[in-house]
């Protein structure tokens, strides 16, 4: 019985920047050991639904989620949410996400992002789906709109930075925390602490490509690849065997995705 493979639990390969490298890029993925990528949709653009719909038709071993993001929120209007609707009926379309709130850029007005995330959370919970969570300086707030929307479905917070009280309220909750390349900065010390405390049946790692490259390529443009890097600084810092942890990881992504 072999190991699993790696999992970008969130990847942005809609984004222009792959557009002369997409297909290379998921090729090498898989040919580099990968089990899944989960891929971002976004409903603000329909170009992003095509090229994500055109992965998920081409590549079995893709897997998408779809939801308004926080600084599209004064952009979001009943024809987007129908997009939205539409597309979740999709094979494969595993979660809503990523939605949430946003207070460090504030692209969108405060009251709009709240207003939209409440009407995410909502959707999520009429279609049974898991959510995926932005929160930049916000966790608070959000899981304020958890808590009184009494969402029931699982609840990841991706490429989770917030501080460690926010991390233990989280996981007390049950829900679920997945890291980035964030993790290999050096400034990013409580993190790394907040990933030796989380129970490695919370967590799953992720690229947030073409973000978030890790160490020593910060700046840089990112690829799903940066999860092999994600993975081995968690499995260093858990201190538990990289096949073990890529199991427990791919578990965490099978019970999320029931």
């Amino acid at each position: 019985m072999g190991h699993a493979g790696y999992i970008d639990f969130h990847c942005h390969l809609d984004d222009p920047c792959f557009d002369g490298s997409r297909w290379r890029i998921i090729t090498e993925c898989f040919a580099s050991g990968f089990e899944k990528l989960v891929v971002v949709a976004d409903p603000h653009e329909e170009r992003s639904l095509a090229l994500v719909d055109e992965m998920l038709s081409r590549h079995a071993a893709i897997d998408a989620i779809a939801g308004a993001h926080p600084h599209q929120a004064d952009r979001y209007d009943a024809r987007i949410e129908k997009r939205l609707l539409d597309f979740l009926e999709r094979p494969r379309v595993r979660a809503l996400g990523e939605s949430g709130l946003d207070f460090h850029y504030d692209f969108s007005s405060r009251d709009g992002q709240i207003r939209v995330f409440e009407r995410q959370v909502a959707i999520a919970g009429e279609h049974s789906l898991p959510l995926v969570i932005h929160a930049r300086r916000a966790e608070a707030q959000v899981l304020e709109i958890l808590e009184r929307a009494r969402f029931a479905p699982p609840v990841v917070f991706h490429c989770f930075t917030g501080a460690r009280a926010e991390a233990e309220e989280i996981l007390a909750r049950g829900y679920f925390l997945s890291f980035s390349g964030i993790i290999t900065f050096k400034k990013a010390g409580e993190l790394r602490e907040i990933v030796a405390q989380t129970p490695l049946d919370r967590l799953l790692s992720e690229s947030d490509s073409p973000y978030l490259a890790p160490e020593p390529e910060r700046g840089r443009t990112n690829s799903p690849l940066a999860v092999l890097r994600v993975a081995e600084t968690i499995a260093t810092i858990k201190n538990v065997d990289l096949n073990d942890l890529r199991d427990r990881i791919a578990e965490n992504c099978r019970r999320l995705w029931r």
